[in-house]
């Protein structure tokens, strides 16, 4: 899927969500950590279940790609740069910073939380997201158009986007398969829904939050023209 646009449109930012980012003390984590670094939180913070959009974002070392391409070691070494995130309503920040200071034992690994910060969305025109959860059995050009449906439903309408490598995750002891995917050329308004309402189902195991892609720049380098 892969069209070009030549409109030219503006944004304003009105996004709900916001990124709220730990620093964190650990070492190395399993590559497939989402649904118990999920249980951790939400365990001590049962309220982040209540809103679906809500969402915690795995963890990645400094060689993942931001989560785009997997490492060929299943275990994930982390670095001193590593943040634990959650992407949360604004209203929700001071009930969320509780987190700080606090030990979780998340598969045999120890993470210690520090200090907080917010982090507002960057408007660019390229995002990507690590895991979408989807069907199996659904070929990646029906996964697309999936795709396409649901976000046109929310007032975005995509012409480019490509799939990444299939992958699974372990959620409640069941393996679920996900793909990765990049939407690019996104105007700044949809660049900004996107990642205030993300994709699919499962945000609370880190599955259909949009992220920057490394490769592209912030709004001060976004011209539509």
């Amino acid at each position: 899927m892969w069209q070009e646009d030549t409109k030219k449109r503006s944004a304003v930012d009105h996004s709900e969500m916001v990124d709220l980012s730990f620093s964190v003390d650990c070492k190395e984590l399993p590559y497939d950590h989402a649904y118990d670094l999920s249980q951790a939180i939400t365990n001590n913070m049962p309220w982040l279940l209540e809103d679906k959009l809500t969402g915690i974002h795995t963890l990645h070392g400094p060689e993942s790609g931001n989560g785009w391409v997997r490492s060929e070691n299943e275990q994930i070494f982390l670095s001193k740069r590593t943040r634990l995130v959650l992407r949360i309503p604004r209203t929700n920040i001071d009930k969320a910073k509780k987190l700080e200071s606090m030990s979780l034992d998340v598969l045999g690994s120890s993470i210690k939380i520090g200090k907080s910060n917010i982090k507002s969305f960057l408007i660019v025109r390229d995002l990507i997201c690590r895991f979408v959860l989807c069907d199996e059995n659904e070929t990646e050009e029906d996964f697309l158009l999936g795709v396409k449906k649901e976000l046109f439903s929310k007032g975005v309408l995509i012409k480019k986007a490509i799939c990444g490598k299939a992958k699974s995750l372990t959620i409640n002891g069941k393996n679920r398969f996900t793909r990765s995917l990049m939407i690019a050329d996104l105007s700044k308004e949809n660049s900004l829904l996107l990642q205030d309402s993300g994709l699919g189902d499962g945000r609370i195991f880190g599955c259909g939050i949009f992220l920057p892609h490394k490769s592209v720049d912030a709004v001060s380098g976004f011209k539509e023209d």
